[in-house]
């Protein structure tokens, strides 16, 4: 009988444990504000580079172009990303076709998509590979480094010098 009785204490003990522990809210952060982080980050790299001060105006990299992907004015990428399985998107690379560097930040409409938009970024590195692999070798290297992530309905993209620096500040504007 007192088996009995602890049995069913340790049941209805581990029941209200698990009724009461907090679920882990879903993370609602715009791409815009993850985007903002992260060219905070290449803006300081560029400057430790020696772009001078000046060149950085209204939250704008120099040399670089923003792509809104979920706009109706075609871009590189308006073939490889469904419009459709996103809610939000932002591309940033450079203007001039020298540099190799690519970001792509995806929210997804909803988690089912996720796989999809995964897809997506894996061929955006297939032809990543192709180009670059015959234009500019170090330019390859940093292509073959790529990194592809997701959290949550978040994806991001990464090609950079250092990959490391763009998936912290994409982590960190997730928290």
């Amino acid at each position: 009988m007192k088996k009995n009785l602890i049995v069913v204490a340790v049941i209805v003990s581990i029941f209200a444990l698990i009724g009461c522990s907090k679920k882990t809210p879903e993370v609602n952060v715009s791409v815009n504000d993850i985007m903002k982080d992260i060219k905070v980050q290449i803006a300081e790299d560029m400057k430790n580079g020696g772009v001078p001060e000046e060149d950085f105006k209204d939250g704008q990299l120099p040399m670089y172009m923003e792509m809104d992907l979920t706009s109706e004015t075609p871009n590189p990428l308006s073939e490889m990303i469904n419009k459709d399985d996103i809610e939000e998107g932002i591309a940033l690379q450079p203007m001039m076709n020298v540099k190799s560097d690519m970001i792509v930040v995806l929210k997804a409409k909803d988690i089912s998509k996720v796989e999809s938009l995964k897809t997506s970024l894996q061929s955006i590195k297939e032809q990543q590979n192709q180009i670059w692999e015959r234009y500019l070798p170090d330019q390859y290297e940093k292509v073959k480094n790529n990194i592809i992530l997701s959290n949550g309905k978040y994806l991001i993209y990464i090609t950079y010098d250092d990959v490391e620096k763009i998936q912290t500040a994409y982590e960190n504007a997730l928290k």
